[in-house]
């Protein structure tokens, strides 16, 4: 169980005081088990809106405490303000994600190396760290205070991981990486394997070492069978902040800002720079050796190719269509070349038959 005016403290701390709450008509001193869907609330759950087209449902709802916005408070109850227990705060999504965070929190079991795991005599784990049956810490290795490496995983010789960081069951951190505090990468994921790089000659393809590493900062999160090449020369950059979804292929010498953002099948070919809090969508293709400045959205499916100046959001899918008329706008591209060409011609042909003088 959990009492308002404690998970209150907690958020605010986890939010480093940037999510400040009021408690209004005893909020503070009620408990609750967890959240529930505002139809669905309990006595023993706190509920939370997060869009105000849902405020009749939040103002019927049963919940022991209700989170939301000032501005929603005073429609929904007017100047006399609530009779129910309600937590005021500038975003309740924000609030209910970092009250989760603390409702679902797991113990860390005591710190040690379990039976069955595989670490190099040279490498250096923290007292408080956990490698778990099955994970491999290879040599020179070094795993930070509290951090917990599950069955499975592998981390190469040289990586350094930071502390209270998370490495679950079969992800794979090659050598000669550096991985940040509160880092988490999910199952499957590989961080460090070798960029795409070969050189031609005479019709072959000469592969060309991938001597640079990968560099995570803190804070980041990085989601099942994500990949992230190393860098040819210098280290591929995720920095502090940053959340990748599953199934992300970043490639070498790519470099992602602070706080962006990246949902799933994202691709993004090698030396490309993606800004600070940019938001990509999912099954974006991205161009190698672009510039995507800060604060910028791509589109779902989107074919990045290149960044046009000063534009604040990109989108380049075409809509689902019946396959009938897709084919029939096929056939329209693909005589746009020509279309073109006639055009021209005709515009030639009329400047010609318009007078003189």
């Amino acid at each position: 169980m959990f009492r308002i005016d404690a998970l209150i403290r907690e958020i605010e701390t986890l939010s480093e005081g940037r999510l400040t709450s009021t408690p209004l008509c005893g909020a503070e001193n009620v408990t609750v088990r967890t959240f529930a869907p505002l139809n669905h609330a309990a006595a023993d759950t706190v509920a939370f809106l997060a869009q105000s087209k849902y405020r009749d449902e939040a103002k019927a709802s049963q919940a022991g405490v209700l989170v939301i916005s000032q501005a929603d408070s005073e429609v929904m109850y007017g100047e006399e303000g609530p009779r129910r227990p309600v937590v005021i705060t500038k975003n309740p999504y924000a609030w209910f994600a970092y009250a989760l965070q603390i409702m679902t929190r797991r113990p860390m079991p005591a710190g040690g190396i379990r039976e069955g795991a595989h670490v190099d005599p040279t490498a250096k784990v923290a007292s408080s760290a956990v490698i778990e049956a099955g994970a491999t810490v290879a040599a020179g290795a070094v795993i930070g205070e509290n951090t917990r490496v599950y069955p499975g995983a592998y981390i190469g010789e040289g990586t350094v991981v930071g502390d209270n960081t998370i490495i679950y069951a079969n992800a794979t951190v090659y050598h000669g990486c550096r991985i940040g505090n509160r880092v988490i990468l999910h199952s499957g994921c590989v961080i460090g394997a070798d960029g795409f790089g070969f050189a031609p000659l005479d019709g072959h393809w000469v592969k060309i070492p991938q001597i640079g590493g990968v560099t995570i900062e803190d804070d980041v999160e990085i989601g099942a069978n994500t990949t992230i090449d190393r860098g040819a020369l210098e280290n591929t950059l995720v920095r502090k902040g940053s959340k990748l979804d599953n199934q992300i292929q970043l490639g070498h010498n790519c470099k992602v800002g602070e706080c962006s953002v990246m949902a799933a099948c994202t691709g993004v070919a090698g030396s490309t720079h993606i800004g600070s809090h940019c938001i990509i969508g999912g099954a974006a293709n991205i161009n190698g050796h672009i510039e995507i400045p800060d604060g910028v959205s791509v589109g779902p499916a989107t074919s990045l190719m290149s960044w046009h100046k000063g534009e604040k959001a990109m989108s380049g899918f075409f809509p689902a269509m019946g396959h009938r008329e897709f084919e029939r706008a096929a056939v329209l591209v693909m005589n746009l070349p020509k279309m073109r060409k006639q055009i021209k011609e005709l515009e030639t042909r009329l400047a010609a038959l318009q007078p003189k003088g």
